[in-house]
């Protein structure tokens, strides 16, 4: 009976010294998560699930008793929105990487245009919903910054996150799609038509946090997501470095 008991102690310390890390990220960082996910659990054994969909409706989640550990959104609102609710670990608050705002085509590749109107209002177009996507609220900034939104708004097609956005202009539903950039870089579907100017719309950078309830195992992984991110680890994702002065 003592060795039956001793042999439960061990395996219950073991389970508890692998506890699973759950990562809540931003859609548009799904594969670069995964692949640090994947590297974590082979250098250390320790399990990490990532679950990704616009930041609104992960931040919504948490504030509902989600049991994240950890929480990257595409924008700083969202994070701020948690912020104030007192469920993240403000200390452990930074921003990971920045991003590029980009108009896609299924069409194949064709010339940038110096002047992007004739392109934007050549038909009906997807982007994320601005109502909780933060790759929609950019794209209302840039778009509102040329003068343009109060025009295109009834021809857009409000995606749930942003690679659903994509995938429409990749299927031809749509004529193109405003994305990131970290997208249309992975994406094989899609040629990249137009680069936003940075000055049209607010910095885009995607702001990491633990949760109030992280466990030790959680704190590991985000301090191994964290030193990748500041190697460059996320720059074949298609992700920049955040943009000087936008916060912590």
């Amino acid at each position: 009976m003592a060795a039956l008991f001793l042999t439960l102690l061990l395996l219950s310390s073991a389970a508890q010294s692998a506890e699973r890390t759950l990562v809540f990220a931003a859609a548009s960082m799904k594969d670069a998560v995964e692949a640090m996910a994947r590297a974590y659990r082979e250098r250390t054994g320790n399990p990490v699930v990532v679950s990704v969909a616009s930041s609104g409706a992960l931040a919504r989640q948490i504030e509902a008793g989600a049991p994240a550990d950890l929480f990257i959104a595409a924008n700083p609102d969202w994070m701020d929105y948690l912020e104030d609710r007192k469920l993240i670990d403000v200390e452990s608050r930074t921003n990971i990487a920045g991003n590029t705002l980009v108009v896609v085509t299924g069409d194949g590749a064709i010339a940038p245009p110096v002047d992007p109107e004739p392109l934007l209002r050549s038909g009906r177009f997807a982007m994320g919903d601005p109502a909780h996507v933060p790759a929609g609220v950019y794209t209302a900034q840039a778009l509102d910054q040329l003068g343009l939104w109060e025009d295109l708004r009834p021809m857009a097609a409000f995606g749930e996150n942003v690679r659903v956005a994509m995938a429409l202009a990749a299927r031809g539903d749509v004529a193109f799609a405003i994305v990131y950039g970290s997208d249309a870089e992975l994406s094989e579907d899609v040629a990249v038509a137009y680069i936003f100017p940075p000055e049209t719309h607010a910095p885009i950078v995607y702001p990491a946090a633990l949760t109030a309830n992280a466990h030790e195992d959680a704190r590991d992984f985000y301090a191994f997501l964290r030193a990748q991110a500041a190697d460059g680890a996320l720059g074949p994702y298609g992700f920049t470095k955040p943009a000087a002065g936008s916060g912590s």
